[in-house]
């Protein structure tokens, strides 16, 4: 009997690494569908949750505008709050409004336009007529000053 333990020991030893390689890729392969087991028992359920989330919610929070329509807005909300901080002096825009207001209710984009194109230039004809006539006193001013030593 001692001679077979001695047989068997020799065998096992002869075999050993090829045992501790299986048993190590057993150990593995246990743990990989366990691990795999684990993470489809959590992933699913919450993937699920997450898509049904993203769903329900994505409606809400996506609201697209056109660019024109944002430009518009944008331009207006500009002139409105920020353009008399830029150009020094109240727009002629303003006027416009004040002086055809019957013709901006009544008239489309075109009209309204134009209105204001029109008071506009009456703004910078104004102020151009005012400096002419500054001008104009003051050269005369300047032409009296001027003949009264020569007499």
């Amino acid at each position: 009997m001692s001679q077979q333990k001695v047989d068997r020991y020799k065998e096992e030893k002869k075999n050993r690494a090829k045992t501790i390689k299986k048993a190590k890729i057993k150990k593995f392969c246990i743990i990989f569908v366990v691990a795999l087991a684990i993470g489809a028992a959590i992933g699913i359920p919450l993937g699920r949750w997450i898509y049904n989330y993203q769903q329900t919610h994505q409606d809400k929070e996506d609201i697209f505008i056109s660019s024109h329509d944002y430009e518009d807005w944008f331009n207006k909300y500009w002139v409105d709050n920020y353009a008399d901080l830029y150009t020094g002096s109240e727009l002629a825009t303003e006027d416009a409004s004040e002086a055809g207001a019957d013709t901006t209710e009544a008239a489309s984009g075109e009209k309204a336009s134009e209105a204001k194109t029109e008071a506009a230039s009456k703004a910078v004809t104004e102020a151009a007529t005012e400096k002419a006539t500054e001008k104009s006193s003051t050269a005369s001013a300047t032409e009296a000053v001027t003949e009264a030593p020569a007499e």
